[in-house]
Order: C-alpha cells, then structure tokens, then sequence
C-alpha cells in the first residue's frame, strides 16, 4: 500500500513535487531523487509533472519508475492533453506493473498558453478529467475502459490496478460555483483527494470550502491538500503568473519587488526566497486550522525551500 494512501486519513498530509529533466540527462534530476529520499515518511508523496504549461520534459511515468526504484514514492501525474484512451490505459497498465499507485488526473495547460515551448501542437483531449478518474475506477475493477459512446464492452484483464486516485482543484476559478459542481463530479466518479493549485493567500481557500458546503450540503475538506509554492526569485514569480489561476497578491509582489531591489544593491542573496518560504509557513499554520487533510508543497526545484517550510512548520 502506498505511503499516502495508508497515512492520508490519520494526520495533517503533506506531499511534495518535482519536474523531471527537460532533455537526455538526468544528472540534476537524479540528485534531486536523492534529496528527496531522506523526506519520506514527512512528505508521502512525490508529484511527477507532465509537461507543465504545455512543455516538453521526461514523462512523468519514466521518471516515476526511476524514483520508485530509487525509494520515493510517486504520484504519477496523466494529462488528457496529450493522449486518448489507449494511450492512457496503456501507461496505466505500465504504471500498475511497476507498483505505482498514486495518480494525479488532470486535464492539462494547453499548448497555446504563454509558458509553452510547443504552442502549435494540437491538444488531443479524446476525454475530461472526470473521466479519466472512471477510467482509474475501472482499472480497479480489473477492466478496461472504451467509454460509454461505444458500443464494445469493457473488457475484463487478468489482473486489478491498486490506483489511488487524485485530481486538481482551483480554488481561484470564476465563477466559482463551476469549480464546485466539477468537484462533485469527480467525487462521484471516484476521486480520492484533491491537490488544488498554489494559492499565496488563505481567503481562497476557505471561499471554496464555505461555498462548497453551502452549495452542495456537504463538506470536502478531509480530502483537500492545499497547494503552496515557495517564490525563490523574481523570474520564478513571473512565470507563475503566466499560468492559468495562479493569483498573487499586490502585496506579496511589492515584497518581493523590494527585495529584489535590495538583493540587487547589497549583493545579499536569497532574500526573495525568505520571503517566500515565510509566507508559506504562516500559510501552513491557517491551513492547519481549517480541518484540510494537509498541504501540497511545489518548489520548484529548490528542495532547500521545501525542506525549511517542513522544518519551520513542524511536519
């Protein structure tokens, strides 16, 4: 049984994330997996990013097998950007066999959003996420899925997948009473948590959870991992902004516009990442208050970062 599968239900959760290589050589990606290693049991899980903003990187499935086999556990991440439901099923099946069992279902920056390095492809979306999460559900059953607009049976397999199953959430859309029914959607198709995306304030947060329950009569926080990201530098902060419902506030901007300017003066370094590590560990102390399961933690590449935040937050 997976780490964050059999943990998730009895403490405050925290899992992290990292991004494989973005061409043949795995040296830094590797020493990254090794970093990694001595935080299991304090994070429970390892996203794997599949091309995130519509760029092109080491799948996510190869460079899950490679930290499964190096003692991290992962969470593949599956794009219904890129791949139809063979594709899909055929690295799930891959997935199963070399005991993968966490999955992220997410449909995917499009190609033609600002941070891709590929925006004329052609995005394939032969499904929603939604649907890949019944697809998951299935391969649990020990059957393929060809979806209900055909008129094949689903064919039964030798075997079960073990698949625990996760999905986004975006506290930040508008309206927001969309995000909420899509949600419910995915609870009904079987999803088994939620990693929303990074948010900079806590407001958002307890928006959606209130409207949430209001809406729908239910609450959903005890499958909620609230995504963070430590801010390291003035470069990493405008490429957040260019993703969709990434929102960072006026205030959080000017501070790390003046450190930057400071940095920039004294020759000070890391000032920006102070910054940015501190906002998230006061984040993690509110969350903590709000009855979600935990936090997700994005540091994009400074494990520095994430390893101060689970320090200073006592995780």
């Amino acid at each position: 049984m997976s780490l964050l599968r059999e943990n998730f239900s009895r403490k405050f959760t925290a899992t992290g994330e990292v991004s494989p290589p973005p061409c043949p050589d795995k040296t830094l990606f590797a020493r990254e997996v090794e970093e990694m290693k001595p935080l299991m049991g304090r994070i429970l899980g390892v996203n794997v990013v599949e091309g995130p903003g519509g760029r092109v990187l080491m799948s996510s499935l190869g460079a899950s097998i490679y930290m499964i086999q190096h003692g991290v556990e992962p969470i593949l991440q599956q794009v219904v950007r890129d791949k139809n439901r063979v594709a899909l099923q055929n690295d799930l099946i891959s997935a199963s066999i070399f005991e993968i069992e966490n999955v992220l279902s997410i449909a995917g920056d499009h190609p033609a959003c600002p941070a891709s390095d590929n925006p004329k492809s052609k995005p394939v979306y032969d499904m929603d996420s939604t649907t890949l999460i019944v697809m998951l559900k299935k391969l649990n059953e020990g059957k393929l899925w060809n979806g209900k607009d055909t008129n094949y049976e689903n064919k039964n397999l030798n075997a079960k997948t073990n698949f625990f199953i996760g999905t986004g959430l975006s506290p930040t859309s508008s309206p927001l009473d969309g995000e909420i029914y899509k949600v419910k959607r995915k609870l009904i198709a079987g999803c088994d948590f939620f990693q929303t995306q990074g948010v900079f304030d806590i407001e958002p947060i307890i928006n959606f959870l209130n409207l949430y329950e209001k809406t729908i009569g239910e609450k959903i926080s005890d499958k909620i991992l609230v995504g963070i990201v430590p801010i390291w530098s003035y470069g990493m902060m405008k490429y957040l902004l260019t993703l969709p419902g990434i929102v960072i506030g006026e205030k959080f901007r000017n501070d790390v516009n003046e450190a930057r300017k400071k940095q920039k003066e004294t020759g000070q370094k890391g000032l920006i990442e102070e910054i940015g590590v501190n906002l998230c560990v006061d984040l993690v102390d509110k969350i903590k208050g709000l009855g979600v399961k935990g936090v997700h933690i994005m540091p994009v590449g400074n494990l520095h970062a994430m390893k101060e935040i689970l320090d200073k937050s006592g995780l």
